[in-house]
């Protein structure tokens, strides 16, 4: 057979699969078309040589923010995305009723990288730094994002509130509360963002169903997962027996070190590793999926366990087809080549404290539906040291 691609000689790391060692990925017509110990590449058309290197589904981002001109904190999806080795991102709020029309059109339609949707329950999705979007509650109708996520349920993957008080005000629980109707009415998960809340975080854990998500989960502003005396709550334990995601989400305010590093001491990890990536972070201390899971190999994760937390598990988390997050004969072709790069790098986290690591994920290459695409920009001068210095 004629192959349209191989990747040869890389390390496959497939967690869905519990796949890790040397294998080659055959492609053809933009799906994955066979993963052998040995794949001849003498009638193929393209290779990709990866000894040395790691191959990996490609990423699945559980929160980002790409309604580009829209969203006062929107980035372009493709640079951050399917060029850093994320194939499938999921926007977490940036539209509600009012935009997603335009959004799917003009974005998820037009982009490289997949992109499913979390629909604010505000119809305005988030459109200003300075005016909260559910200040006024009147923007959380239930009717309207119902109606919405059903027009467009192929993108729609659930509803997402934001429960900070500059963001929703004394609102906070009547927002979770419409949330949550609307989630119960389209039988999908609601994504909760905390931290800086009116009300405790015991309070919105109490009304979370199985299966809906904490997003930034393990920040440093108050009302968080951790009590006075730095141990967890017990409501967030009461939540993971009954299935909470417990979500990253690390952004420009909402990861912090001690947080996670306490909470991991006590027995309590991320069910899922997002970047929540955005204008106001790009640059720094987030840059990339990739470099958010390395924070994870640094706290001790397995590289396999970590994958698995930008992959397979966030996939999961929303019902995505089975196919995507794993490497599976048949599927499309979306695969991440990276190195995990040996040697010093200062991790940040969004209150500013570092840390210094040791081993970094670097996106290399990334096929979508076979297509090659090459990082834009390399590692960040603030990770590993500018390299023009001396």
């Amino acid at each position: 057979m004629t192959y349209d691609l191989v990747v040869k000689n890389g390390t496959v790391i497939d967690p869905a699969q519990g796949v890790h060692g040397k294998k080659d990925i055959a492609v053809a017509g933009g799906k994955i078309a066979a993963i052998e110990d040995y794949v001849s590449d003498g009638d193929t058309h393209d290779v990709i040589e990866a000894d040395g290197l790691l191959v990996t589904p490609g990423l699945v981002d559980l929160h980002v923010h790409v309604w580009w001109g829209v969203a006062h904190l929107a980035i372009e999806a493709d640079p951050v995305c399917v060029y850093r080795g994320v194939t499938t991102a999921i926007d977490a709020g940036s539209s509600g009723a009012n935009t997603i029309a335009g959004f799917n059109r003009y974005v998820m339609e037009a982009v490289d990288t997949r992109v499913f949707a979390f629909l604010h329950i505000s119809g305005m999705g988030q459109l200003d730094n300075d005016i909260g979007e559910l200040e006024d509650i009147r923007w959380a109708r239930v009717e309207r994002a119902v109606e919405a996520a059903k027009l467009h349920s192929d993108v729609i993957v659930g509803i997402k509130v934001r429960l900070t008080d500059n963001i929703v005000g004394n609102n906070d629980m009547v927002a979770l509360d419409r949330a949550l109707e609307a989630g119960a009415e389209l039988d999908k998960p609601v994504m909760i963002h905390i931290g800086g809340s009116v009300h405790d975080f015991d309070e919105f854990l109490e009304k979370l169903r199985p299966g809906d998500i904490v997003t930034h989960s393990f920040t440093g502003n108050p009302h968080g997962i951790l009590d006075n005396n730095n141990k967890v709550i017990d409501a967030a334990w009461d939540a993971m027996k009954r299935v909470i995601i417990f979500d990253v989400g690390h952004g420009a305010g909402s990861f912090s070190f001690p947080v996670a590093e306490a909470c991991q001491e006590q027995g309590l990890g991320p069910g899922t590793v997002s970047s929540d990536v955005h204008r106001y972070n790009l640059r720094g201390p987030v840059y990339d999926l990739m470099t958010t899971l390395s924070k994870y190999i640094y706290l001790g994760y397995s590289i396999d366990d970590a994958l698995a937390l930008g992959t397979s598990k966030p996939s999961a988390a929303v019902g995505l087809p089975d196919h995507i997050g794993t490497l599976t004969v048949g599927a499309d072709a979306d695969i991440a080549v990276a190195q995990l790069r040996e040697g010093p790098v200062t991790f940040t986290d969004a209150k500013g404290n570092e840390r210094a690591g040791n081993q970094l994920l670097v996106p290399v290459e990334t096929l979508r539906k076979g297509r090659r695409f090459n990082p834009i920009h390399s590692t960040h001068p603030h990770l590993i040291g500018h390299p023009h210095k001396h």
